[in-house]
């Protein structure tokens, strides 16, 4: 028989490491994506290469196994220790060692929902910049606001690549966007549809769908009715109307096709694709994991083409998109419109039924408030309801501004980067290398005491008052010996700068709206047995943020 060969020339051992220190060295500068060449750097180099190796045990396959065994540990050896070394660029970083080495600890930790608490106990130990993955910081002190977020600061960063990924995008949305000069085209057009004259059109769908959600809860009246659930069918029937003219009736039918659903499920997976881009992109060539991706975009593309085909009896979003009024000199095309609208229906309507949601928690949590609150718009008459009057509401808007400022629409922030070729980016006395995420942990941000003080995790809508407002209310919010520290630079519930929320004032808008119609018409109390600290436990961050229950008791007002 002839001798089993059981050793390797260590030369052709070495000449594997070699190919693995050399796959790492072009994921590191290239970063490619496509599962295609991403699957061949990690199979086709061990695969040749094990032909110079001989035979192991006399089989082929041992052979080929130890060939991969070396490659690949090589790789993830040689990326590991670069990540802890000094010599990477965000070496100088704090942060925990795991989150250093992979992406993979935030990211699984994420899926659990905590997120937003996850990255604000980082920087309770670590300070106003942490480490949170290889190549990402997270940054919690407003310093970093306007040279991150401003007009000369960083556009969207490849957060975005694993969340919309091309294969499932064609074309960006609005949202998504990472170059500059396209956002802003893009932004102008949006910018007519949430125009002074175009809010006013949205005044009259509210005020229908409003009418409709009183209705609901009048015939419910004396029973307990999920609150968090008719908001939420609520705002999609209003974004639907706002945007296609119409076509859903959630509040009427109920989630027949399952669309709300499907959003839902999908809210934790959207947000691991998120944290690691390439899962994103890999999830589109799996047919199970970007199925609800496809069928929303199904969903999006019949209600554009039944748009187009039969037209509105007004001007939604999707008029100004398509620019229907002829003013662009080359018209939007309709798959660009398609990813617009069909992200403005999502995040219109989850962002806007969320703060609503945390803001009658907050109210029903705070009898004194919710008093206050009430009194203002009775005070008003029948003139609350119109929608420049709600403006002046002092302590309406010192609510809003309140739950949004504990709860932001994006509790996480929005992920920028520096610009591609351009080198780097510097914040303050931080230098971000090109490649590097980076986001404003808003979460964290207000609710620092440094700019929000006292009481920074407490609901306090009198510390948006005047001095002489808060000194007319009884009982005293505040101590006579407490300094109030107000600072509305550090106040950035809609992000801030040229990729700021385009929709913004539709949000408020209808928020005022439903509020002083609720508040107006009903007296409300959460469900006997309710925890409330429940809501709260149950608030996920998934970018969108996934609601739990909340059940409340309507009992119409006697005026």
């Amino acid at each position: 028989m002839d001798p089993v060969i059981s050793t390797f020339p260590s030369a052709s051992l070495l000449l594997v490491a070699f190919a693995g220190l050399g796959c790492h060295i072009i994921f590191n500068r290239l970063e490619p994506h496509n599962p295609l060449v991403f699957t061949s750097l990690l199979v086709l180099p061990p695969l040749v290469l094990s032909a110079f190796l001989g035979t192991y045990g006399n089989s082929i396959f041992m052979t080929i196994g130890i060939s991969f065994l070396t490659y690949l540990t090589t790789i993830l050896a040689s990326v590991v220790l670069y990540r802890v070394s000094p010599f990477h660029p965000l070496a100088s970083y704090p942060g925990p060692l795991a989150y250093k080495i992979t992406k993979l600890w935030l990211a699984g930790n994420a899926l659990g929902g905590k997120q937003h608490l996850i990255i604000q106990d980082l920087h309770q130990r670590y300070g106003d910049v942490v480490r949170v993955g290889p190549n990402e910081l997270s940054f919690s002190g407003k310093s970093a606001i306007l040279p991150m977020m401003g007009t000369k600061g960083m556009p969207k960063g490849q957060w975005w690549d694993g969340r919309m990924p091309p294969e499932s995008n064609p074309v960006r949305s609005l949202l998504a966007l990472r170059d500059p000069e396209a956002h802003g085209r893009r932004r102008r057009i949006w910018l007519r549809a949430f125009s002074a004259s175009a809010l006013k059109e949205c005044d009259a769908v509210v005020r229908k769908r409003l009418a409709q959600l009183v209705e609901i809860f009048t015939d419910n009246s004396g029973q307990t009715v999920d609150l968090s659930q008719w908001i939420g069918r609520f705002m999609y029937d209003v974004m639907n109307d706002i945007v296609f003219g119409g076509g859903v009736e959630l509040m009427r039918d109920g989630d027949r096709d399952g669309l709300y659903a499907m959003v839902d499920d999908y809210l934790p997976m959207a947000l691991f694709q998120s944290q690691i881009p390439w899962v994103g992109v890999l999830s589109m060539w799996i047919p199970f994991l970007g199925k609800n991706v496809k069928k929303f975009r199904s969903y999006a593309v019949n209600c554009a083409i039944a748009r187009k085909v039969h037209g509105s009896p007004r001007k939604d979003i999707f008029y100004h998109l398509m620019d229907e009024a002829g003013l662009e000199n080359e018209p939007p095309s309709l798959a660009q419109v398609i990813s617009d609208s069909s992200t403005a229906i999502v995040a219109g309507s989850e962002t806007s039924s969320t703060a609503l949601c945390n803001l009658f928690w907050l109210l029903l949590s705070n009898p004194i408030t919710y008093s206050r609150l009430q009194v203002e718009i009775d005070s008003f008459g029948p003139s609350v309801l119109d929608a420049d009057s709600q403006k002046r509401l002092v302590y309406l808007n010192a609510c809003i501004n309140e739950t949004l400022r504990l709860f932001p629409a994006v509790l996480s922030g929005s992920a920028r980067a520096p610009l591609i070729g351009g080198g780097g980016h510097t914040i303050g006395p931080h230098f971000v290398p090109e490649g590097t995420g980076t986001a404003v942990h808003s979460y964290t941000l207000q609710r620092d005491p440094r700019y929000f003080s006292p009481s920074p995790d407490s609901f306090l809508p009198e510390r948006w008052l005047s001095d002489s407002e808060r000194r007319t209310l009884k009982p005293s919010t505040f101590n006579s010996t407490d300094e109030i520290i107000h600072d509305l630079s550090a106040f950035i519930p809609f992000s801030f700068g040229p990729a700021n929320c385009v929709g913004k004032n539709l949000a408020l808008q209808e928020m005022r709206m439903v509020i002083c119609t609720l508040m107006g018409k009903f007296d409300m109390r959460f469900a006997e047995g309710f925890d409330v600290r429940s809501w709260e436990d149950n608030l996920c961050d998934y970018f969108i943020t996934r609601k739990g229950k909340l059940p409340v008791i309507f009992l119409p007002r006697s005026h």
